[in-house]
């Protein structure tokens, strides 16, 4: 790869921001240590602060051992490098990927906002938007799980920045090698009780999986055209009947019963995320549950889901709010 062009990414999607600092999710991977590398050559550059996190789920033997020799290969990089370690009973027992990837963004998050950090760099590339796609199209998903991801968005406060979608794997891998840069591989991802293994084990196959990808994000792509299409009529459609506060939603529950379904439950997915500070919608049955009580004829009865806690407002209205926070430990 170019880095030139990664520079000129990064250039385009800090756009009008002069951030004095940044900050980079690094597992030891390819992926991500070829981002940390590049944005380490940016930074020196443009007067940024690097720093480098690391979120170790100990779900793997080798797992610590790892983030400690990473920490050394980062000291001699000169990047601050800050390690978390999940505890043991911290580790769920069932959807564990959902759950992990839950945990790892919070301390992600919780790093940036205690460092005033506005900047978190994610290694995604273009393997990952075609594994996503397929793993979404496999779960039913409609246009929001099926749109591309987005290169840049914000999340409590925090910009993910994810500037390698239009890289391949094999350009990272090769970037590194020309660097004489050893990265670890993850000996789960060949476990394929895991949907994601069992999706890039098959693409793997795939005699043209350059092209497949490169398609398969494309589509992603013209999915997410339609998403933001979709979005501006939500939109305009729900002005007067939902009321974004700092840190409430006023719901107009007659109104809020007369729209449109699907506008309904995206804008309600939308709300329990920026209240509960969730970076992922949640599942489309216990939505559609959730929805079904609050548009519900009889007595609102106060009930938390998603991080957030629903009430009666007044006699038309529902207001959603924060809800407790989980017991730490």
């Amino acid at each position: 790869m170019k880095p030139d062009i990664f520079f000129a990414k990064v250039e385009f999607l800090l756009a009008k921001s002069s951030p004095k600092k940044i900050a980079v999710a690094v597992s030891g991977g390819s992926d991500s240590l070829a981002l940390t590398l590049l944005l380490k050559e940016f930074c020196s550059k443009k007067a940024i602060k690097l720093f480098a996190i690391t979120v170790d789920h100990k779900i793997r033997e080798s797992s610590s051992q790892e983030a400690a020799e990473l920490n050394k290969f980062l000291i001699k990089q000169k990047i601050p490098h800050q390690i978390f370690s999940v505890p043991s009973k911290k580790i769920p027992q069932k959807n564990i990927e959902a759950k992990l990837r839950e945990i790892r963004y919070a301390l992600l998050q919780e790093f940036c906002t205690k460092n005033e950090i506005d900047f978190l760099f994610l290694g995604h590339h273009r393997g990952d938007v075609a594994e996503n796609f397929l793993i979404r199209l496999f779960r039913g998903s409609g246009l929001d799980g099926l749109s591309t991801m987005k290169e840049i968005v914000e999340i409590n406060k925090i910009r993910l920045v994810r500037p390698l979608l239009d890289f391949e794997k094999d350009d990272l891998k090769k970037f590194l090698r020309a660097k004489k840069v050893k990265w670890f591989e993850d000996e789960t991802n060949s476990d394929e009780k895991f949907l994601r293994n069992k999706i890039r084990n098959f693409l793997a196959t795939l005699p043209e999986k350059k092209l497949i990808e490169q398609r398969i994000k494309n589509s992603s792509d013209e999915i997410a055209k339609m998403r933001d299409f979709f979005d501006e009529v939500m939109w305009h459609e729900t002005n007067g009947i939902v009321l974004f506060e700092k840190d409430m939603v006023l719901i107009h529950r007659q109104k809020f019963r007369e729209l449109n379904q699907s506008i309904a439950l995206k804008i309600l997915a939308f709300s329990l995320m920026k209240i509960g500070g969730k970076n992922y919608k949640p599942r489309r049955e216990k939505l559609e549950r959730f929805y079904q009580y609050l548009i519900a004829k009889d007595v609102l009865k106060p009930r938390e889901f998603y991080g957030c806690v629903a009430k009666k407002f007044d006699k038309e209205n529902v207001v959603i709010l924060p809800g407790s926070p989980p017991a730490r430990g």
